[in-house]
């Protein structure tokens, strides 16, 4: 197993996982009216994606050495801003060069945190949709297993920009209401910014330093469904089969990606009822909205936290319950061994990331 040893977070409740980890504990959410659009977004103006990294990375990194440090980035915009006019034109069918710039914008909150913290161990950016984040923590543990490194920071950051929500938009994604996982009248995602990081060691690395674990990764999974550009299976084979690989032992709690939407909640929330019968389950889009890349991540460090805490997130915006299973309605405190939090993408993707209370 891999040790979870730092936890950094930059969410619609500030920088910090204490006021995340609080807010979501007790059931509230930060989804509000945006020019008459409902987003879950930071209070002071619009980011980059490379400052939310930094602040989340510089959280979870603390003290620990950057000699053999790993870094895998994850976004799916990266540094694009709002109505930034690279992107546009790389829509609208840009030559070869604004492609490449796209690219460059998508790496460079990794190349940020890279140069802000001495950084000079492997690094890797993945634009995998919205499992990049966990992703990328599934890539940090196998650098480690692998001896490649002793540590690595994996993070997953998106702010808001013209791409995602004009894509989103199109596709008639958006809720007129705000996101209410798992809700019989939920109407859509809500989207949100923010960056989650997570600090993985191999356990000797953790012992010569004297770090606690935090949790420890005891699995991850990755599968595909080859369903659908944007649906998931109805019968979520690939998200069965991303817990297949991930899960060893009993679970606990379930994480859930819970979007809003009606195809993602209903094939996910199959698949706990057939697995995990009587397992609690939430969603955080609820509280901060959908945060693309960044969500893997984030869903991570709460799962952690969870554990760490016993302290069960609230499934915020959720009053009529669609499934017949053991939603977190209320601020719950309860034991807690082991979390699944399961994250699915465009294009079929699915994870799952598998923590182990030490």
């Amino acid at each position: 197993m891999i040790a979870v040893t730092g936890l950094g977070a930059v969410s619609a409740f500030g920088h910090g996982v204490e006021p995340l980890f609080a807010a979501l504990a007790s059931g509230q959410s930060a989804i509000a009216l945006r020019e008459g659009t409902p987003v879950s977004a930071l209070a002071d103006g619009p980011h980059l994606g490379s400052d939310l990294a930094i602040s989340a990375v510089r959280e979870a990194l603390g003290d620990c050495p950057t000699v053999r440090l790993g870094l895998v980035g994850a976004s799916t915009a990266g540094d694009m801003v709002v109505g930034e006019p690279a992107y546009a034109r790389t829509l609208a069918g840009a030559p070869p060069n604004e492609h490449f710039f796209w690219t460059q914008l998508c790496s460079r909150p990794t190349d940020s945190v890279a140069d802000a913290f001495g950084i000079t161990g492997p690094r890797l950016t993945l634009s995998n949709a919205c499992v990049s984040g966990a992703a990328a923590i599934g890539v940090a543990a196998a650098w480690i297993r692998s001896g490649r490194v002793d540590a690595a920071v994996a993070f997953g950051v998106d702010a808001l920009c013209a791409l995602t929500t004009s894509g989103f938009a199109s596709l008639g994604l958006i809720s007129s209401t705000g996101a209410r996982p798992f809700d019989s009248t939920r109407d859509g995602i809500t989207l949100g910014e923010g960056a989650g990081a997570v600090l993985l060691e191999s356990k000797a690395h953790a012992e010569a330093r004297g770090a606690t674990p935090i949790a420890w990764l005891a699995g991850y999974g990755n599968a595909m469904d080859n369903h659908h550009m944007t649906a998931p299976a109805p019968d979520g084979r690939g998200l069965r089969r991303a817990i297949a690989q991930a899960v060893t032992g009993p679970v606990d709690y379930i994480n859930a990606h819970g979007t809003g939407t009606k195809l993602n909640d209903a094939s996910e929330a199959g698949v706990f009822g057939d697995l995990f019968p009587g397992t609690p389950v939430s969603s955080i889009k609820g509280a901060i909205g959908h945060t693309l890349g960044a969500a893997g991540a984030i869903d991570a460090v709460v799962a952690a936290l969870a554990l760490d805490r016993g302290v069960l997130p609230v499934n915020a915006g959720l009053t009529t319950p669609e499934f017949a299973l053991e939603f977190v309605k209320e601020p719950t405190r309860v034991p807690l061994s082991t979390a699944l939090t399961v994250n699915s993408a465009f294009g079929g993707n699915s994870t799952a990331l598998y923590l182990v209370a030490p």
